[in-house]
């Protein structure tokens, strides 16, 4: 029920980059190093905790490739990240529950040339974009079923942001009215300044990614001035207030 839930909430989030074949192992030439490759998935991730968890050497750094996928899971994710203190490294590209919850887990984060990181939504999407369609209008019991996974995926998500000190805006800033009519492309992140501002220590090996290795603009990069963030997160926290 949940990935069906998921799948509609898909509606309103967009569809997470093509996912690669999974796979999770310790780097041979790097023993404490894990290479994480795919969807995130319960099974996936309880693939990467069985493996921190059993690893002869101290696990630093994890090096993921992923577009996201299932919420739960991914929080479940970022808080071994989090609780293990591990570097992350994004290797082609962290979208979606990848850029939520893994990346905002570290204070260590390094994007590789050429790596895309993007977000484009979150447990308080439904604030700016609500839920609504036919086939939800007709069936009160799947609604009902949708609005319990949002209460719980939006508890979930607020302790998490408050447990690694970002600000969850992150996840939404880029639907936020000011910024949303200028929106135009799938995936939207923010400059340097704005990503220390929101609380994430992120560094980049080149420029910030827009576009895939096939030439298509994928991400967009808000730069926001400190006081335009200000006023921004002031207009979101006053409609957080009203629900």
């Amino acid at each position: 029920m949940r990935y069906l839930l998921v799948a509609l909430l898909l509606a309103l989030m967009g569809c997470a980059a093509q996912q690669e074949p999974f796979s999770v192992a310790i780097d041979p030439l790097l023993p404490s190093t894990i290479l994480y490759n795919g969807e995130i998935t319960p099974e996936n991730v309880a693939s990467f905790e069985q493996l921190i968890t059993n690893s002869p050497t101290k696990i630093e750094s994890l090096i993921i490739n992923s577009g996201g996928g299932d919420v739960f899971a991914g929080i479940r994710f970022g808080e071994l990240v989090f609780e293990y203190k591990l570097k992350v490294v994004v290797d082609k590209a962290c979208a979606s529950s990848c850029a939520n919850y893994i990346v905002t887990a570290s204070d260590d984060v390094t994007v590789r040339n050429g790596g895309l990181l993007g977000w484009h939504g979150g447990a308080l999407q439904p604030i700016y974009v609500p839920i609504t369609s036919n086939k939800q209008r007709a069936n009160k019991m799947l609604r009902k079923e949708a609005d319990d996974f949002l209460t719980q995926w939006q508890q979930a998500e607020h302790d998490f942001f408050q447990m690694v000190k970002v600000n969850q805006a992150v996840t939404i800033l880029g639907m936020v009215p000011g910024l949303e009519e200028k929106r135009d492309a799938q995936l939207f992140s923010y400059d340097q300044q704005t990503l220390k501002q929101l609380g994430l220590h992120i560094t980049y090996e080149g420029e910030q990614a827009t576009t895939s290795r096939f030439g298509e603009y994928i991400v967009q990069i808000f730069s926001v001035s400190p006081d335009v963030l200000e006023t921004l997160l002031t207009q979101h926290n006053k409609i957080l207030q009203q629900h």
